[in-house]
């Protein structure tokens, strides 16, 4: 996923918590929406997050997948160079 679209997923969730917090705030003092819609804000603020959050795990773990295959090209590539390294001293 492109990292624009990740970054304004985690600005657009940042906003949204945001404003959640100050709608819970306005409850305890006063009130503005029911208890109901606040708890499904909060329910649809914890899907999203846990949401977002897979995505950044599925990335992290197919940059993981490439990095290890380039360490395992290297790692056999320094064996030969090893290898050549001790024919030429013999």
């Amino acid at each position: 996923m492109n990292t624009k679209i990740l970054k304004l997923i985690q600005i657009s969730l940042i906003i949204f918590g945001i404003f959640l917090l100050i709608q819970i705030l306005r409850k305890i003092f006063g009130g503005s929406w029911s208890t109901e819609d606040i708890v499904v804000a909060l329910l649809l603020f914890n899907t999203s997050i846990i949401f977002t959050s897979t995505i950044i795990l599925v990335q992290l773990r197919s940059d993981q997948r490439y990095l290890r295959k380039d360490v395992e090209i290297l790692i056999k590539d320094l064996k030969k160079l090893g290898n050549d390294f001790k024919t030429l001293n013999k």
